[in-house]
Formats: C-alpha cells, sequence, structure tokens
C-alpha cells in the first residue's frame, strides 16, 4: 500500500475523494461528496458523514453509504454497530440535523483523533474493525480516548 507506517499522519499528499450512495434510491447514482488532500483529513470526513448518516441516534442505520477513494484504494468504515452507535452518541449526542457541516457539527478534534488512528491502521494493513471493537467495550468516551492511541501499535 502506499501509507507509510508507524506515522500520525500517513499518506499527508494523497489526493482523495469521498463518494455518497442512497441506498433508498436505488436509481441515484454514486457521487463524490468531497474533494481533498491528505489521508486524515480524508478519514475525518469519511467518520463524520457515516456516523451522522449511515449510524442512526439510538441505533439502526440510516440509507446514506460513504466511503473514500484514493486512486484504486477503497476505504470504508465497517466494524462492531454498536460501537458505531457509541461513537456516534460521543461524536454528535443526538443531534439528527446539521448547518455547519459534518466535521464542524461534531466534535471535530476527537473525529481526527479516530482518523488519524484509522490511518495507522491502514498502513499496517488493517481496517477500522479495530475502532469500532474497542468503542464498543468502552465504557465512556474518555477511557476509549485513552486506549485509542494503543490500537495504532497492535
Amino acid at each position: 500500500m502506499f501509507f507509510k507506517r508507524k506515522r500520525s499522519n500517513p499518506a499527508p499528499k494523497v489526493e482523495w475523494e469521498l463518494w455518497y450512495r442512497d441506498t433508498f434510491d436505488r436509481e441515484t447514482p454514486p457521487s463524490v461528496d468531497v474533494r481533498g488532500r491528505g489521508l486524515v483529513k480524508g478519514l475525518t470526513e469519511l467518520w463524520a458523514r457515516h456516523l451522522f448518516e449511515t449510524v442512526r441516534p439510538g441505533g439502526g442505520c440510516g440509507f446514506s453509504r460513504f466511503h473514500l477513494r484514493m486512486g484504486n484504494h477503497l476505504v470504508h468504515i465497517a466494524g462492531d454497530p454498536q460501537g458505531a452507535v457509541r461513537l456516534r452518541e460521543w461524536v454528535f449526542g443526538q443531534k439528527e440535523h446539521g448547518r455547519r457541516g459534518y466535521v464542524q457539527e461534531g466534535a471535530g478534534r476527537f473525529l481526527a483523533q479516530i482518523a488519524s488512528i484509522h490511518a495507522q491502521l491502514l498502513a499496517a494493513d488493517q481496517s477500522s474493525e479495530p475502532i469500532l471493537s474497542l468503542a464498543a467495550s468502552t465504557a465512556d468516551r474518555h477511557e476509549f480516548e485513552a486506549r485509542l492511541s494503543g490500537l495504532a501499535g497492535s
């Protein structure tokens, strides 16, 4: 893979596109929601949209799906659904609507921390699953944050 290992920001110059797909209206073609540069920034946008749109407050799944595309590489968020519900609550609370943009509506620094660890996991040929498993098994956000950086070394 084109990521550098063991850095807090692998692939800082990689160009990415964040793609959106509506699973309710299957006739609507997938589209690019946002473009940018830097893996952590792209993953921050991906996590924000996934948690806000795909994961519903209290559980359940919305109709929006997102993935990050970097050349031929696709990144999806996958893993324990209960972990995703907890992360959504910790990032967005019970918000169902926003006006300022996905990252700005949530806990932006916290999202960036999650994205940074996800980037490091990708550099080690891992997925988002350890992040969501940790969230599912953690009592609260402070404990999760304290244990999150340990995932990058695993």
